[in-house]
């Protein structure tokens, strides 16, 4: 008798370690489930703020691209905007110890890698450079933190954005833009407008005042 109580308090046991078992495992899971949603939404999150941040920039380094007489100069490198923080080389650190080197990201919007590109990658035709020979050559116009072209209490802004300019495929009186901006979590976006002078025929256009032709995020 006393010995099938010992058994049956034996398999009582071995259940009940098996169902925290089971109860445990689900938490886990309940929890890692919980935490990739969390990281998910911080990543989205991160990803549509740095479309903003590029787009800001953008904005802020036509201001400088409309008054320039002479888009020529630009696009050769000449002039560059008044937003420009230090060396326009080196590598830059953000908050979150990622690193960001400012040459490389000429050569990658140029020809996809960190070196120098050569004038054969250059022309190379691929789908976001269609046009051979007049692909854009992106010359690097404005860089910096964004949080230096706002109000003193929006100094947690932890974005930093980078302009490059360049002769548009068009030909001569357009100009090609290229936004950048990096953040958090590796976020990172880009933008892209294409500008032309206006042709004069309104009350409202002068024939210099720039006319925005197309605007697109680079995915």
């Amino acid at each position: 008798m006393r010995g099938g109580l010992a058994r049956d308090r034996g398999a009582a046991l071995v259940m009940v370690i098996m169902a925290l078992f089971l109860l445990t495992s689900l938490s886990v899971a309940l929890l890692l489930s919980s935490s990739a949603e969390v990281m998910t939404a911080a990543n989205f999150t991160n990803q549509r703020a740095a479309v903003y941040a590029a787009d800001a920039i953008l904005e802020r380094a036509m201001i400088d691209i409309a008054a320039a007489p002479d888009w020529g100069a630009l696009t050769a490198g000449v002039v560059g905007s008044s937003f420009a923080e230090g060396p326009a080389a080196g590598v830059r650190a953000l908050a979150d110890g990622t690193e960001i080197d400012i040459g490389a990201i000429v050569n990658r919007a140029g020809c996809h890698k960190r070196s120098a590109c050569s004038d054969a990658e250059l022309d190379a035709v691929t789908p976001d450079r269609p046009w051979g020979a007049r692909n854009p050559r992106w010359r690097l116009y404005a860089y910096g933190w964004l949080r230096d072209l706002l109000p003193a209490a929006a100094g947690g802004v932890p974005w930093y954005v980078a302009v490059m300019v360049a002769e548009h495929p068009l030909g001569v009186g357009a100009i090609a833009v290229r936004a950048e901006a990096f953040g958090p979590r590796s976020a990172h976006s880009v933008v892209e407008l294409t500008a032309a002078r206006g042709n004069g025929d309104t009350d409202y256009n002068d024939g210099t005042t720039p006319r925005t032709i197309s605007w697109r995020e680079v995915r």
